[in-house]
């Protein structure tokens, strides 16, 4: 077998805020929001594939979220093509464009290959969205067909139109609003295209913005704070997220503020196991969980903690099929066995294991193979097991050791929904 080789698959966009210092939160007043389409996105300039069907593609982004959440858009045409400056307010037309005018192309300069789209979002001192401008990067090439090399413009709308939204990027691989936005690749079939909201990204918009729902309840939250034992200090920067203990589904992820203090809102009654991770994957990874809690309907539950991570050499950064490694999810289809590998730092394959918190995945005793990548790579596969029922959505895969949880790469296998026949 040969090297694994390191595949940068995922390029990243990013929310731009300006004004003031941005508040935890931010959103719409009243969830109504108005989107006006530039005229730019039906001009042939190569940037969108010709015969793409781009009303499509917004029209199927937008209602991804208005199906998640307490959400509804309105969308006009308008001859417009230029993002509002930066500055305290902007010109109140939340704009979607991809117009090479100077204005746009200045969101890009620093590395206009780099990235999919920007999202420049404006508020108020209480921290309503007043406008939100999307601009798709002009120098890249969109398409809604699955051309390899290209980003899928339903995609990347439904990942910008999440920031327009409020929502920050998620540590959670499989979730829309990854940070990573990954180009097509071939061989891309109709099925494996779908977009698709993860529990994630619902949940994450239902904490904003509720959720109107005659047959169920809405919206519980787990919320709490954690500490650095034996300091009670607040640890750095941490990753916390639920994982539905039925199926092992993630099903909400947020960042620790500054005092350690998280929240998980937007959930449906159920039972739920909480972990926490170091949010630098690159660095010696700390991970553990909070315990196990059963949410009823319209429930809020505090769980605090205190964190004391093993210190370890261990890091593990990327994983991927066909020997190929990216800090992107896998996705799942029809197979029932796949080779997967793992790239990170300092594996020890003699008290290595790879586990799930569900039911529907396991790795084959005794397939795990290290592979030789030099002094700065470490990497090993292994062979995947996965059940015919498993339902969509988005896995974690953990690395397990003696002393227990080293490393996880949080919602990094994906089951898209399946068409139906």
């Amino acid at each position: 077998m040969g090297l694994v080789v390191l595949a940068t698959s995922a390029f990243a966009s990013y929310t731009v805020v300006p004004g003031r210092s941005e508040p935890q939160q931010l959103r719409w007043k009243d969830g109504m929001v108005r989107i006006a389409i530039s005229k730019s996105l039906s001009e042939q300039t190569g940037a969108i594939k010709s015969g793409s069907d781009i009303a499509v593609a917004i029209r199927n982004s937008l209602l991804l979220w208005e199906n998640a959440a307490d959400i509804k858009f309105t969308i006009e045409a308008t001859d417009a093509r230029n993002v509002s400056p930066s500055g305290v307010a902007g010109d109140g037309v939340s704009l979607i464009t991809i117009a090479a005018s100077p204005e746009n192309v200045l969101l890009f300069t620093k590395d206009p290959m780099a990235e999919s789209a920007r999202t420049r979002v404006f508020y108020n001192r209480r921290g309503f969205i007043t406008e939100a401008d999307i601009v798709l990067n002009p120098y890249q090439q969109f398409s809604t067909d699955g051309t390899a090399g290209t980003f899928d413009l339903e995609a990347t709308l439904t990942h910008e139109i999440g920031h327009l939204l409020g929502l920050r990027h998620s540590s959670v691989l499989g979730a829309v609003m990854s940070e990573g936005i990954a180009r097509n690749a071939g061989g891309v079939v109709a099925s494996d295209r779908r977009i698709d909201l993860s529990d994630a990204d619902v949940t994450a918009a239902r904490e904003l913005y509720g959720f109107v729902d005659d047959v169920s309840e809405c919206c519980s939250s787990i919320s709490g704070k954690i500490t650095q034992a034996p300091s009670k200090t607040p640890p750095k920067a941490l990753s916390v997220w639920a994982e539905d203990n039925t199926n092992g589904r993630v099903v909400a992820q947020a960042e620790t503020s500054p005092d350690g203090t998280y929240r998980l809102g937007g959930l449906s009654a159920g039972l739920y196991t909480i972990f926490w991770q170091n949010l630098d994957r690159s660095n010696s990874t700390h991970l553990g969980d909070l315990g196990t809690v059963r949410l009823s309907d319209n429930e809020d539950r505090t769980v605090n903690g205190k964190v004391a991570g093993t210190s370890h050499d261990l890091a593990l950064s990327f994983m991927g099929l066909d020997s190929q490694l990216a800090d992107a999810a896998i996705l799942i289809g029809n197979a029932r066995e796949y080779t997967v590998y793992l790239g990170g730092r300092d594996f020890e394959l003699n008290d290595l294991r790879i586990e799930f918190n569900s039911p529907y995945f396991r790795a084959i005793p005794g397939s795990i193979k290290r592979h030789d990548l030099g002094e700065k790579l470490s990497a090993v596969s292994f062979l995947l097991a996965v059940d015919e029922e498993v339902p969509s959505g988005v896995y974690s895969l953990f690395l397990t050791g003696n002393d227990g949880i080293l490393a996880a790469m949080v919602g990094g296998l994906k089951v898209p929904v399946r068409p139906n026949l």
